[in-house]
């Protein structure tokens, strides 16, 4: 009998020795928004463990300085199946997409064992600074256009007035409730204007480590001045996104800036939709990406490339030392500034210790 006592004893301490690396752990996406450096974020981060013997455990997120993300831990006895919640406190400070990382200790109530885990809770995406940029109107396109929202419909709100029908005239204007009451057909009005088109390429080639910082937060003013001007844009950083408009089409642009990383070789301009405004900005301004500019713009109402040789410019209040010589980029860039004119492209050079100008 004390035999069987004793080797009993033996598989529970056993069984307690081995507790911790039976456990089983899932680990939830945090519930933290993007947002611009600058913004504040709470949120949490929440683990499911399952533990067949009681387990003590220490749960705690690690400190993200991109994230202005400090440690909080959360401790306590785990047996069966638990929900751990862990809060989160940020405050933005750097554009990226950031891992949030945890670490869960799991020892047993005799001392026995002990299992340190380290897990990635996902991602967090910070969007590029926005600081007050100049301002800067894409051409209008050829044609006239009138304003209109998905399917060509034409937006009541832009309507100017009304009038009678006449043949031609798209049933989709008409009027229902004002025909109602005139008894005879009246349609909508609707407002004409000239609209541009921005089509934005940001070259991925740096050579200074702030050059992607200060073109994604340039390529950011600008995608939402045109927002907020109503005229359709896109984007090419790493991925092409075309022309559209709206919230939904905004967070993806603002999303693949905060993707944005740096490459060894030039990223190539692709071809400007028809009528639109090319702007193009680049640090290296290699052969290979002057040569594409000048094909991309074939089909483009205005271009623009700026260059920043420096990779980097001031923003208001800022002040800089003097930046001497030309690059090689900046040397090439001019020598080609005749021929890149006859294309279309009006050549913006920016150095270090000057603001931007558009």
């Amino acid at each position: 009998m004390e035999g069987v006592l004793g080797l009993l004893s033996l598989l529970l301490l056993l069984a307690l020795w081995r507790a911790p690396r039976l456990a089983r752990i899932r680990v939830q996406t945090p519930d933290l928004a993007p947002g611009f450096p600058g913004q504040a974020r709470l949120g949490q981060v929440a683990v499911e463990v399952w533990a067949p013997l009681p387990l003590f455990f220490r749960l705690e997120n690690l400190p993200s300085a991109p994230l202005g993300l400090e440690p909080r831990g959360l401790s306590g006895m785990a047996w069966g199946k638990i929900r751990l919640a862990l809060p989160l406190s940020c405050r933005y400070r750097r554009r990226g997409e950031h891992p949030l990382r945890l670490t869960l200790r799991f020892t047993n109530p005799l001392g026995l064992g002990e299992r340190l885990l380290s897990l990635e809770a996902g991602r967090v995406l910070v969007y590029p600074a926005l600081r007050p940029l100049p301002p800067f109107e894409p051409a209008p396109s050829f044609f006239l256009e009138g304003k209109t929202e998905p399917f060509g419909l034409p937006d009541p709100l832009e309507a100017k007035g009304l009038r009678p029908y006449q043949p031609g005239d798209s049933l989709r204007l008409l009027a229902k409730p004002a025909s109602l009451r005139q008894g005879r057909p009246i349609v909508r009005e609707v407002e004409k204007s000239l609209l541009g088109s921005l089509f934005l390429h940001l070259d991925t080639q740096s050579l200074h480590p702030a050059y992607l910082d200060h073109g994604a937060s340039l390529a950011a003013w600008l995608l939402l001045l045109a927002e907020k001007s109503g005229v359709p844009y896109g984007l090419s950083a790493g991925e092409v996104l075309p022309l559209g408009r709206g919230r939904g089409h905004l967070v993806r642009a603002l999303s693949l800036l905060a993707r944005l990383e740096s490459t060894q070789t030039p990223a190539l301009p692709p071809k400007a939709p028809p009528g639109s405004t090319y702007f193009l900005i680049t640090q290296a301004a290699e052969q290979a990406f002057l040569k594409a500019a000048l094909r991309g713009s074939a089909q483009a109402r205005q271009g623009v490339l700026l260059l920043l040789p420096e990779g980097y410019f001031l923003y208001p209040g800022e002040k800089g030392r003097l930046a001497l010589g030309k690059t090689p980029g900046l040397e090439r860039a001019l020598a080609m500034r005749g021929l890149l004119l006859a294309h279309g492209l009006e050549l913006k050079v920016v150095r270090g210790h000057q603001p931007l100008t558009l």
